[in-house]
């Protein structure tokens, strides 16, 4: 068995590149056994073999040469494994992340896949929602719709909430009695955020958990009849403070056609 191979041999064998092999002995990470000094070739011995494939496995599961440096130089099996569980919740966060895209991307496509004409238009229904939550511009009275919009998203894009996760749905909160006279001045403007968000924020309106009398409308035209709501609600003792409205976008250029689900709360549910 030969006891020394050259930097091209190494290479070779262990798949890797020769410049590769040169950079790890200039951090010090792994120098040849011997050079030549007449020649300056360089030359490893077989049990570097085993070290080098070390090196190649460390760096597939995620450590930089640095981690991989510092653990080998030192043989410290503790490190090691320290760096390791570093690495494990790095891609359990990593995966998490990837799951909450793949969410959002299934979503959004069913967004699109849903059709308010061909569900009857202003067809009435009832539907439990889970508690949601928005992140919403106040609206000041007969203020522009640009300046609200562009209010929220001044809101969407400050610190802490340009880290979460939106859904890219709007969300209109309306007064009932105005809406009831066909009146779309609303009180917020928000959007949807996939996840409850982990802190207070003035910003955040909570939506809450429960039954929703529902319908879909164009509510920005002229041509709905928002009576539908009157006659629903008209043997309860006790009507509606709020209307939320979420948008479904029809058109990728104008909004002013598109259908909203009109969601007004029946009764709270506590889902605990």
């Amino acid at each position: 068995m030969k006891e020394l191979y050259s930097i091209g041999e190494v290479a070779k064998i262990m798949d890797v590149s020769v410049q590769t092999l040169r950079y790890y002995g200039s951090i010090d990470l792994l120098k040849p056994i011997f050079i030549n000094p007449a020649t300056g070739y360089r030359y490893f011995s077989v049990n570097q073999f085993h070290l080098l494939d070390r090196i190649k496995y460390l760096q597939k599961l995620g450590l930089s040469l640095e981690e991989i440096r510092e653990v080998l130089v030192n043989n410290d099996i503790n490190k090691l494994t320290v760096a390791l569980d570093t690495k494990e919740k790095e891609y359990i966060q990593k995966i998490q992340d990837l799951k909450d895209t793949l969410h959002r991307v299934e979503w959004y496509k069913n967004y699109f896949g849903y059709s308010p004409e061909s569900g009857g238009g202003e067809q009435a229904y009832t539907r439990y929602y889970d508690k949601r939550h928005i992140v919403a511009a106040k609206v000041e009275k007969n203020e522009p719709k640009e300046d609200y919009h562009i209010r929220l998203n001044v809101l969407r894009y400050s610190d802490p909430l340009k880290d979460l996760k939106y859904m890219r749905q709007f969300y209109l909160v309306l007064e009932y009695d105005s809406f009831l006279k066909g009146q779309i001045d609303p009180l917020y403007l928000g959007m949807s955020v996939f996840k409850p968000p982990f802190t207070d924020n003035p910003n955040i309106i909570e939506i809450p958990a429960g039954n929703y009398f529902c319908f879909n409308a164009q509510i920005l035209t002229d041509n709905w009849d928002p009576s539908i709501a009157e006659e629903f609600f008209k043997c309860y003792n006790d009507k509606p403070t709020y209307v939320f409205a979420s948008e479904y976008e029809n058109d990728l250029h104008e909004y002013s056609q598109c259908y909203y689900q009109v969601q007004i709360l029946i009764n709270e549910v506590n889902p605990d």
